[in-house]
């Protein structure tokens, strides 16, 4: 930066002077505040057991959750990628490992086929 972008001397802020003195106003949120106040706001829902109330950010991930039950990959994708950032799968017990395939033929009488 050369001395011709620089303002004059006179027109610098003097020492010890804020460049802006009446700063942000009392009260007033940032926007990562306002958004976490919004995500974290309680809402009713009704379910199975009645009426409860669950912080917005809880009921819509129910709700995605739900969607992917029913086969919704999309919403599956989406709650698989949020249970990897919370890191849920360091937790999970550990799946069984696979050592036998078998295909068992029921027949309308009762009787089972065991193939293996």
């Amino acid at each position: 930066m050369s001395t011709k972008d620089r303002p004059d001397i006179h027109t610098r802020f003097k020492k010890g002077q804020s460049g802006n003195p009446s700063g942000r106003p009392k009260g007033r949120k940032n926007d990562a505040i306002q958004i976490k106040d919004l995500l974290f706001r309680p809402i009713r829902i009704n379910d199975g057991n009645g009426i409860r109330s669950v912080p917005k950010i809880v009921a819509a991930i129910e709700v995605c959750l739900n969607k992917a039950l029913k086969g919704d990959i999309r919403a599956l994708e989406k709650i698989m990628k949020i249970a990897e950032k919370l890191e849920s799968f360091k937790w999970a017990p550990p799946i069984p490992e696979i050592t036998c395939i078998r295909r068992v033929i029921v027949h309308p009488n009762g009787q089972t086929t065991d193939l293996e």
